[in-house]
């Protein structure tokens, strides 16, 4: 009897570490009103350290649409025209993969250009999974 109870603890706590493993870790917060002098946009990950996947929750934002861009090399020219440039990966909420080396912008609707004032709540949160 010791001896299943024993491995009844052992099993549970090799599944609640296994489970542990796939945890996100807080990464960074994009704020709207920082966004909004720079034509919406904010270079979120200069060139990659490592591969990793992203998690991106918007809070606050039923009047903004958050736009995230990934780019194999920086973006030289300036950040609003990044949508003329390519598309972007991801429209709101969302999960995407980012390879090591690649370069990451977001893009919030709520700018200089769309809006007379910043809004003060909005804002994205990333997590890395």
């Amino acid at each position: 009897m010791k001896k299943w109870i024993v491995l009844f603890i052992v099993v549970t706590l090799m599944m609640l570490s296994a489970c542990g493993t796939n945890e996100e870790n807080d990464f960074t917060t994009v704020l709207a009103k920082d966004c909004y002098g720079s034509a919406g946009y904010t270079e979120l990950i200069a060139g990659a350290e490592k591969s990793a996947v992203y998690n991106f929750t918007a809070e606050n934002s039923a009047d903004v649409e958050w736009s995230v861009y990934v780019l194999d090399e920086a973006f030289e020219d300036g950040y609003r025209y990044i949508a003329q440039f390519t598309e972007p990966v991801l429209i709101g909420d969302g999960i995407i993969s980012v390879d090591a080396g690649q370069y990451v912008y977001v893009y919030c609707s709520v700018n200089e250009f769309t809006a007379e004032a910043a809004d003060e709540n909005a804002k994205l949160n990333i997590t890395v999974k």
